[in-house]
């Protein structure tokens, strides 16, 4: 059995009784940490803690690493004397087998840093599609799009969400262990998958930033006036005038309800009683908030441009539209009987595709091939696709 340590400052957000906003690559992180935990291996969690506020009754059970005291030191200097040396010692004193980050940033490359000195497997998930081009230095300055890409380059295993991050990797990290995997969806249930009629409303989730596309929900809203939308989500602290501006032209809509920030256990009654989940993000990776919308039978309304792998049009899923004008036609065009389909075929697509404990185990035989593959010098090294293939091959078996 292997020993991970998982280190996501949010994470703590979601294992709260008192919950927190925690982002999506905290959800999944949560899934892979609870597939691995039930397939027997030994788990470690460093991310910020709050004191002694109360943790959920099931994540009691999951070790936690507290990270360094954010406000400790002098500002820029601390980092130096301070909080790598602290994270180093603390990766020291656990010796795991895998350290797991589930956000590439400039912190990547110190942890490849230190992963190098310590033999330790470090293992980088790209949790967005920005995270692998040019848009990334639009946020961030040039030396932390270096320092991220040092840390992919430090790194002994990147996963990907999608078909595009893993060709993108490929071709900027020759050679370098690879592979898309699916998110892991931890669910305690599935709800229930409500008739069309019985729906009320069109859900939107998330956090208010601008990646979201608050102007495009706008645009939306106000065209498909006798659509009831409830929005739930709360300010980022990156949130910018832009997204500010049309908050405010969205609250004063009559048809969009604010239904505030909404803990993990309301998001899937949320997402039940919604005719439709919108997405309306300029980018994505792959949104935890479309398994948890089909999980309960709810198709996706979201733009061509965030589709991962063409899920929603292969597997009719939901609706795929360019503008605001074909998306309000194809909404129109929606009869009881095709949205049935597209609700049952949501179901059974998580039911197939994204259990957390088969796809732990997944994430474990591809770290056992590649590994073997790295150290037998005596054969021919094993590519991503052959790796890949063998993997599908595998769980046809």
């Amino acid at each position: 059995m292997a020993r991970f340590l998982f280190y996501d400052e949010k994470l703590i957000n979601l294992m709260l009784e008192d919950e927190k906003p925690c982002g999506g690559s905290a959800v999944q992180t949560y899934g892979w940490i609870r597939g691995l935990m039930e397939e027997g291996h030994e788990v470690y969690v460093m991310t910020n803690t709050h004191g002694n506020a109360l943790l959920k009754e099931d994540c009691r059970n999951i070790r936690l690493v507290p990270t360094y005291q954010r406000n400790k030191g002098i500002r820029w200097l601390r980092w130096l004397y301070y909080r790598i040396p602290y994270t180093y010692k603390k990766l020291k004193a656990i010796k795991p087998d895998y350290l797991y980050l589930s956000i590439p940033g400039w912190t990547s490359a110190v942890f490849g840093i230190m992963c190098y000195l310590l033999k330790i497997k470090y293992i980088q998930r790209i949790s967005n599609d920005n995270q692998l081009d040019t848009r990334f230095q639009k946020e961030y300055s040039t030396f932390h799009y270096l320092l991220l890409n040092a840390g992919l380059r430090l790194s002994h295993h990147i996963l990907c969400q999608n078909n595009l991050q893993l060709q993108i990797v490929e071709k900027k990290y020759p050679g370098k262990p690879a592979i898309k995997i699916s998110n892991p969806v931890y669910l305690k249930n599935d709800g229930p998958a409500g008739e069309y009629h019985s729906r009320r409303y069109i859900a939107w989730v998330g956090i208010f930033r601008p990646q979201k596309g608050l102007k495009l929900l706008y645009q939306i809203a106000s065209i498909l006036k006798n659509e009831e939308f409830h929005v739930a989500g709360k300010e980022s602290v990156n949130c910018d005038d832009e997204t500010w501006y049309y908050l405010e032209k969205l609250r004063a809509l009559p048809n969009v309800k604010f239904s505030g920030f909404l803990q993990r256990k309301d998001v899937l009654p949320f997402l039940a009683n919604a005719r439709f989940l919108l997405n309306t993000s300029r980018y994505e990776g792959f949104s935890n908030t479309f398994l948890e919308a089909w999980s309960v039978g709810t198709p996706v309304i979201s733009g061509a441009n965030v589709n991962p792998d063409s899920l929603i049009t292969r597997h009719e899923l939901g609706i795929v539209y360019d503008d605001v004008f074909e998306m309000c036609k194809q909404y129109a065009a929606i009869t009881p009987e095709l949205y049935q389909l597209m609700s049952n075929n949501a179901r059974e697509y998580v039911w197939r595709n994204h259990g957390y404990t088969v796809l732990a185990r997944k994430l474990i035989s591809y770290l056992s091939v590649t590994d073997k593959n790295i150290m037998n010098d005596s054969q021919p090294a094993m590519t991503n696709q052959t790796i890949q293939r063998h993997l599908e091959e595998h769980e046809l078996q």
